[in-house]
């Protein structure tokens, strides 16, 4: 009888070990690369929080059990086909390799590691609630505290080209003593919460008694990144915005007055893709005539999430 109970306990918890073996293989690594001024290259991995100097970074994703990466550096100056190279010698593939064209401004990226997706069949928006860990450390950084109102919503880009998961595994492993999170990253195909809703977050750059921060929920658009050939993958993120934002202001009892963007807090240049083209009226204007109709139902499954149902 005793060993028919440990057989119940352990089976299971090792069927739950292969599956999140299985799925860290079958997703890629999303790792911000870097160079400081005086010439160190770094990685940073989203998923694990492994730091370390970029040579050890294919043994490192070796060891950690991913097989694929998305790389994504605002430096022109490191080696990238050498860094190419090595990763391809372990194994590792590379589906983006993003930087700064030479000469360009430091927003414009071109993919070294070749085609971008082709893929452009519309998939309906899914909901993912995938909360950050309740530690110690996030409560410090990331958790402040209880809202007293939620009075606003506010929109982000997240200049990287990563997806919504990626960007929500970048705020859960992050260990810089930074104060930096948000409640929901948005990418082509999921709408993915990050923190509780009665938890206010730091996006808004406004600081600890800020509107921005203690009185309003923060969206990421992902993709932000994702130009030319790929940039249907941000159009896309940013239409499950617009669905995502509604969604939020129909369940908080809000307008589409009720919107706001990083820079009317904080003054930074975010978000920064709606900015470039001057579309922020339009994004409201988009999301009000939403609110004006009946959920339709993409929003209707993001009501649902939202409500925990």
């Amino acid at each position: 009888m005793r060993n028919r109970i440990l057989i119940f306990f352990v089976v299971p918890l090792l069927l739950l070990s292969v599956c999140a073996a299985q799925a860290r293989e079958e997703a890629p690594a999303a790792v911000a690369v870097s160079r400081d001024r005086d010439g160190v290259e770094s990685f940073f991995i989203f998923g694990t929080g492994a730091t370390g100097k970029l040579a050890d970074l294919p043994d490192e994703l070796r060891k950690s059990g991913y097989r694929e990466a998305d790389l994504s550096a605002w430096s022109s100056q490191i080696d990238y086909d050498r860094l190419l190279s090595a990763l391809a010698q372990k194994g590792i593939r590379v589906t983006r390799c993003y930087v700064p064209d030479s000469g360009k401004a430091s927003w414009f990226r071109k993919n070294l590691a070749g085609l971008e997706p082709r893929e452009r069949r519309r998939r309906p928006l899914s909901f993912v609630c995938a909360l950050i860990k309740n530690n110690s450390y996030n409560r410090r950084y990331k958790l402040p505290g209880r809202f007293e109102a939620v009075k606003y919503v506010t929109i982000h880009n997240t200049a990287e080209p990563f997806s919504a998961r990626q960007e929500r595994d970048r705020v859960d492993s992050r260990r810089d003593n930074a104060s930096v999170s948000f409640h929901f990253a948005v990418d082509e195909q999921e709408a993915v919460q990050i923190l509780p809703l009665d938890i206010h977050g730091w996006h808004a750059g406004d600081g600890a008694e800020g509107p921005g921060n203690t009185q309003s929920i923060g969206i990421e658009i992902c993709r932000s990144q994702c130009r030319g050939a790929a940039d249907w993958q941000y159009r896309r993120s940013e239409e499950n915005a617009e669905i995502l934002a509604c969604a939020l202001l129909r369940h908080f009892k809000l307008t589409a007055a009720d919107l706001r963007m990083h820079r009317d807090w904080s003054g930074k240049y975010c978000p920064h893709r709606i900015l470039e083209e001057n579309r922020f009226e339009s994004f409201r204007s988009r999301v009000a005539e939403r609110l004006a109709r009946k959920p339709d139902s993409e929003e209707r499954e993001i009501l649902s999430g939202l409500s925990g149902k």
